[in-house]
């Protein structure tokens, strides 16, 4: 049987390794039961994390158990879980790229990538920004996702993925990162045609 709990353990450390977040940024939870959750604590390296340093948080009481604090996040995780019933697990990155083509205004930028990312990213939607860890942004991003997003962009701040697996919500995130690489790669590309033909005469 498999055990989401290192399943989100390993998650975690894929995204940093992958250099989708730093160290001690990003977090990642899975529900448990229809209002528990387990989800990362605050400032743990998350490339370092052991199935005893989840905490385990009550959607209801707000209450939490465990050797640390929960993410500064956990008002995002909460909301998202209590507004999709069949969210498993919710995973936070700081995905460069995507934040880049975002933060600079391109509108879409997602839908200019390869197929792919309509099947594993879904709907993709932009909150707006608020302070990181405040019931106001958990309700932005809340507000996006009652709205049908999978995946949510904060400008400036990261992305929120939920899925029906902690897997889903990791391919969510890493085909976003990589239709970035795409759509960036092709406009700089784009940009040396003029170059190439003044080269090659």
């Amino acid at each position: 049987m498999v055990d989401e709990r290192v399943e989100l353990i390993e998650a975690m450390k894929t995204l940093v390794i992958l250099g989708m977040t730093n160290p001690r940024g990003g977090n990642g939870s899975i529900r448990v039961e229809s209002s528990r959750i387990l989800i990362t604590p605050s400032g743990l390296a998350k490339h370092r994390l052991t199935i005893e340093d989840l905490v385990e948080y009550d959607l209801e009481t707000g209450q939490y158990t465990g050797r640390y604090r929960p993410s500064i996040e956990v008002n995002a995780h909460a909301q998202i879980y209590k507004r999709i019933p069949e969210a498993k697990a919710v995973l936070h990155a700081h995905t460069p790229l995507a934040l880049a083509l975002t933060d600079i205004g391109l509108e879409n930028w997602w839908l200019a990538g390869p197929l792919e990312v309509k099947y594993s990213v879904g709907n993709v939607s932009i909150a707006k920004p608020a302070e990181p860890g405040t019931l106001e942004l958990a309700l932005n991003i809340a507000e996006e996702v009652e709205k049908g997003a999978n995946l949510v962009i904060v400008p400036m701040h990261g992305v929120f993925a939920w899925g029906t697996s902690v897997h889903s919500a990791l391919d969510a995130i890493v085909t976003l990162e990589e239709t970035a690489k795409y759509v960036f790669t092709r406009k700089v590309l784009e940009s040396l045609k003029g170059i190439t033909r003044i080269l090659s005469r």
